[in-house]
């Protein structure tokens, strides 16, 4: 039961901050689960893999939340999804596979790297202006895999890297957030079921499908899916500028945590 509160809890928390900032809640879910599973007696080794693919695994119902809330907007370019979203997917799938190969601490401080990167954009204020170009996915052949290959090995939707590359692309911000939305869906598809795979056979952890614990996926995902709108409203109140900032500290002092587990 204390188990199943926490993961609520961590759902609800990560919920909050992506509505509130935009950010993938993976950056939060991931740390939070591998320190429980920990807790739990899991070693190293399992509970960081483990957690990527949970993260991965909740974001099918809240990523999919997300795409149909920008879809009802009119803010997706069904066109740019379909070209982009099996380039991410099949990223995603490598990605899951080359994680798996990795020991804990090296997909942990994988992790811290790539968290501390988007965390200094976040304290710098990086933007994502339009280039003045036609908008269309270009590159997509390369771009699509990077894409989802890095955001699978982290556990996130890869809307951090997506709406960059969209925003250079010539969508406008509101379109690009749309875009990389719906592409999130794939990577978390096709990620989780790539940790399945790899795991698949072994009794890892109960009730788990491969690295993918069960309870923690669907917990997650339905809290954060609930929390999120609560996010948003409170976006519209706060100076969500300032949270950034301060979220950005938040998650250089989570990358260095990872970075010496």
């Amino acid at each position: 039961m204390v188990e199943f509160v926490a993961l609520i809890a961590i759902g609800a928390f990560a919920g909050i901050l992506a509505g509130l900032l935009g950010i993938g809640g993976g950056l939060v879910i991931v740390p939070a689960v591998t320190a429980l599973l920990i807790s739990q007696g899991a070693g190293i080794d399992l509970a960081v893999p483990m957690a990527v693919a949970t993260a991965l695994g909740s974001m099918l119902l809240t990523s999919a939340a997300s795409a149909w809330s920008h879809a009802r907007r009119g803010t997706v370019d069904w066109h740019a999804v379909f070209r982009l979203g099996p380039a991410v997917a099949l990223g995603a799938l490598l990605g899951a596979r080359f994680a798996t190969g990795l020991s804990g601490p090296a997909l942990a401080r994988v992790f811290a790297a790539i968290t501390a990167v988007i965390a200094l954009r976040m304290l710098l204020g990086g933007s994502t202006g339009t280039r003045p170009v036609a908008p269309r996915v270009r590159a997509w052949p390369v771009a699509g895999p990077l894409i989802g290959g890095v955001s699978a090995m982290i556990g996130i939707g890869g809307g951090s890297f997506n709406v960059p590359y969209l925003a250079w692309n010539g969508y406008s911000t509101i379109r690009a957030v749309g875009i990389a939305a719906a592409c999130g869906w794939p990577i978390a598809l096709a990620g989780s079921a790539g940790f399945v795979v790899e795991g698949w056979g072994q009794r890892l952890w109960d009730d788990s499908l491969g690295y993918l614990y069960l309870p923690g996926a669907a917990l997650i995902g339905l809290a954060g899916s609930l929390a999120a709108p609560l996010g948003a409203k409170l976006a519209h109140r706060l100076g969500s500028e300032m949270l950034a900032r301060v979220f950005g500290v938040f998650l250089l002092v989570v990358a260095i945590r990872m970075a010496w587990q």
